[in-house]
């Protein structure tokens, strides 16, 4: 039995196929030009909170140094263009006006050396792109015409856009006012300018916005990708830095840690005017627990110290592991030594080790104070707390 063969339903099938792609290939291709409109919209705005934190720290630097630099190179270019209009022999307009966005250029590098916030820092590159573009127009309309050097300027203008670190979104904003600036004000006055230059001033501008804002798009997506690098690879370093001077198995700082942070904190002691203390710690008889008891029962009174210290000290307290079963806290509080004999006293007492070896853990302990009139040093300090341990041993 043969099967009917319909042509029409295939026809129909044909055409669903044929469609489907191109509605899906259209859906595609909006949702990576939205993707990438929101990827440049901004440098600051990231999914990961911690990232847009970094940026945000970072870009506040980078967009100082950004407005600094276009206000500069406008100052350069408004001193030139004093120099060109005066060897051409211009009109009187020329020098007040480039003279004035001159001062206002140097105004904002200096003013932008103070602002600390970067939506300040855009609206003054905002304003000195708007007025400069205000003051342009107002030399046309005083002269009556638009030459070649006030054209060159307005392409000047928005060339030296891209040099801030702008995002799209401040992109839009900065050009499209310095756009309809410039359009109200040669279509303010009927008549005041012919066709010709008005289109060709059109065509300039357009032409200058759109390659300005493909500029700062592809610096944008330059610009986030190296701020994601730059946070992995510093977040790396950070957990390396961190690893390097952490004890694995007790958690506590290991020497090089002591070494490398002491100086900051006699400095902060000294500029508080603390004490600066140092105690030395040392597990009696702890070869015998690790023989009697094993390593683990060794290693576990090791962490419990660490614990315990860390639990019951102050948060200034910088608790260390030097080696083997020796230890060293540094700080800066009052009640540093009765507060290490309590914990101390609740070492010995804690029933998880009490249940293993059913003796208490002792440990020695050697104390040193540096005044706030001294120089703190670390050997000196680690000596006399050595000998102040063997002391007690």
């Amino acid at each position: 039995m043969k099967a009917k063969f319909d042509a029409t339903a295939e026809f129909r099938a044909t055409l669903v196929m044929d469609e489907a792609p191109v509605s899906s290939g259209w859906s595609d291709l909006w949702r990576r030009v939205c993707a990438f409109i929101g990827w440049v919209w901004t440098s600051t705005s990231f999914d990961d909170p911690r990232i847009s934190k970094y940026a945000q720290d970072l870009m506040l630097n980078e967009t100082r140094r950004g407005i600094m630099l276009m206000a500069g190179l406008s100052c350069v270019t408004h001193i030139a263009a004093i120099i060109l209009h005066y060897r051409l022999g211009g009109h009187i307009s020329f020098f007040y006006t480039f003279g004035l966005l001159a001062v206002l250029s140097m105004h904002i590098v200096i003013s932008s050396r103070y602002v600390s916030d970067i939506s300040s820092l855009n609206l003054l590159g905002t304003i000195l792109l708007v007025i400069t573009g205000v003051a342009i127009m107002s030399i046309a309309h005083r002269t009556g015409t638009v030459n070649a050097a006030l054209l060159a300027s307005v392409v000047l203008l928005f060339m030296v856009m891209p040099i801030a670190p702008w995002g799209l979104r401040e992109a839009f904003c900065i050009v499209g006012l310095t756009y309809v600036t410039f359009t109200i004000s040669s279509l303010s006055v009927a008549g005041r300018f012919d066709p010709e230059t008005l289109w060709t001033l059109q065509f300039l501008m357009l032409a200058s916005a759109a390659i300005a804002t493909l500029t700062i798009m592809r610096n944008t997506l330059v610009r986030r990708d190296d701020i994601i690098a730059r946070y992995e690879l510093e977040s790396a370093r950070a957990k390396l830095q961190l690893v390097s001077t952490r004890d694995p198995m007790t958690g506590a700082w290991n020497r090089r840690y002591l070494e490398q942070n002491f100086v900051e904190v006699a400095r902060a002691a000294r500029a508080n005017g603390e004490i600066l203390r140092l105690a030395l710690f040392d597990i009696d008889k702890f070869k015998k627990l690790n023989d009697n008891y094993g390593h683990r029962h060794g290693d576990q009174t090791l962490r419990r110290l660490v614990d315990v210290l860390t639990e019951n000290l102050s948060g200034t307290a910088h608790v260390s592991r030097l080696g083997g079963d020796e230890f060293a806290v540094l700080d800066t509080s009052e009640d540093f030594e009765p507060a290490i004999e309590r914990c101390l006293q609740h070492l010995a007492t804690d029933p998880r080790l009490l249940e293993v070896s059913g003796e208490p853990v002792r440990v020695s302990v050697g104390f040193s104070n540096v005044s706030p009139h001294e120089t703190a040093d670390l050997d000196s300090m680690y000596r006399i707390a050595d000998e102040a341990l063997y002391a007690c041993k």
